[in-house]
């Protein structure tokens, strides 16, 4: 199981847990991680999924797009547990659900 946490943005502290997907959006009928306060999330803007050993991160033809390390994710990217990422104007990060917050 995973823990998706805001890290900073209108939400900051905020998580969600997940076991192999979870999809971030404004709109809580198709997003489990729903960011409402942000306007430059899109209704279904991203997704992160379980993919072999690790997770991949996949933009869902967002208006504002999403960024890892300042470049914008326009296939399915690879991410490592704690990598930071962009939604909007809020940034997420990973952890697994039994490890300590840093």
């Amino acid at each position: 199981m995973y823990i998706l946490e805001v890290v900073s943005g209108p939400l900051d502290g905020k998580t969600w847990s997940f076991d192999a997907e979870i999809t971030i959006g404004r709109d809580d009928a198709v997003a489990a991680a729903c960011i409402k306060l942000d306007r430059y999330v899109s209704r279904l803007h991203a997704q992160l999924r379980e993919e072999g050993e690790g997770l991949v991160l996949m933009d869902l033809a967002s208006r504002n797009g999403t960024k890892v390390g300042g470049q914008a994710v326009s296939a399915k990217t690879p991410i490592e547990l704690g990598d930071r990422f962009q939604i909007g104007r809020t940034l997420l990060r990973v952890r697994r659900a039994d490890s300590p917050e840093p």
